[in-house]
Formats: structure tokens, sequence, C-alpha cells
């Protein structure tokens, strides 16, 4: 089972923590060694954050990703390494 996802300016993220909308907040690294974050509503929808180029964020190290959400105003989140491995069912799609 998929979960709508949505793709948002940083800007739209942080007024959506703001408002109290997000519930959780991941780092997950793809299988190119690289980290995205992706944040899930109340309302079970993941935000994931786009570039001003319209392209989906990504972070080279973990630290990189974990200070973004931390400047947002996020102290718990979660943290999913090789997300690709065999066995594993993805969050990212």
């Amino acid at each position: 089972m998929s979960r709508e996802t949505k793709t948002v300016k940083l800007d739209q993220l942080q007024a959506l923590i703001e408002a109290g909308a997000i519930l959780d907040a991941f780092i997950i690294e793809d299988q190119d060694g690289r980290f995205h974050v992706l944040c899930r509503s109340v309302k079970g929808v993941d935000h994931r954050i786009e570039t001003k180029r319209g392209e989906l964020r990504s972070f080279k190290t973990l630290d990189t990703a974990a200070r973004l959400l931390r400047d947002l105003g996020i102290s718990k989140m979660r943290l999913h390494m090789c997300e690709f491995a065999p066995g594993n069912i993805p969050l990212l799609c």
C-alpha cells in the first residue's frame, strides 16, 4: 500500500511544521548513498522537499539532512539506512 506523496518547497514544509501538521520525519538513504527527507502529516500524506528547480532534494551526508530538520524545529526523526537493501520495503517510491 503506497501513501499519497507530495513535493513541497522548504517554506511550505516549514509552514506545515509550524501548524503542527507533521507527525513524523524520516531520513532515508537511497541506493546511491544519498539521503532524502520525508515528513508524514497527521493525515498520512508524505511530503518530500523539492529544489527551486522542482527536482527532489537529496543530501550528500546524513548530517546535512539532520541539520535541516533540526533547523526546521524537528528534534526527533527516524532513520532508514540502505533503504534499497534486499528484503526491505522502501519508503521512497
